[in-house]
């Protein structure tokens, strides 16, 4: 299943160097690659990576517009990565954490938490 962490903003966005940047530094396990500007899926892809944790493997990429991320896994890594996502965007910024399907959605407040997100989901 994909889930999404999704905010949409007239005045601000996570930029591409910034996400790219938290990666490095608040999960240096991760596998990242950044897409070639122009390239097929760079759009979509913009900032890719891959985790690896006891509880499984987490797929994530970010959109280019900056307003979003996609991560496949199981849902306490995708919690996980959620509630440190939530920390790169202003509070004043509404977060709605969802699947791709949108049999759920759910605004994740400033403070949540790995159970607040998880709840969310069920």
């Amino acid at each position: 299943m994909t889930y999404l962490a999704v905010f949409e903003s007239d005045t601000w966005r996570l930029e591409r160097d910034a996400l790219a940047r938290a990666l490095a530094s608040d999960w240096p396990q991760a596998q990242m690659k950044l897409a070639s500007p122009g390239a097929a899926g760079s759009e979509v892809r913009d900032v890719e990576w891959t985790y690896r944790s006891e509880l499984g493997e987490l797929e994530g990429y970010a959109h280019a517009d900056g307003q979003g991320i996609y991560l496949e896994g199981p849902i306490e890594v995708v919690a996980d990565f959620v509630v440190w996502y939530r920390g790169l965007v202003p509070a004043e910024e509404q977060i709605v954490f969802c699947d791709d399907s949108y049999s759920f959605d759910g605004v994740v407040p400033s403070n949540a938490s790995r159970g607040d997100i998880v709840a969310l989901a069920e």
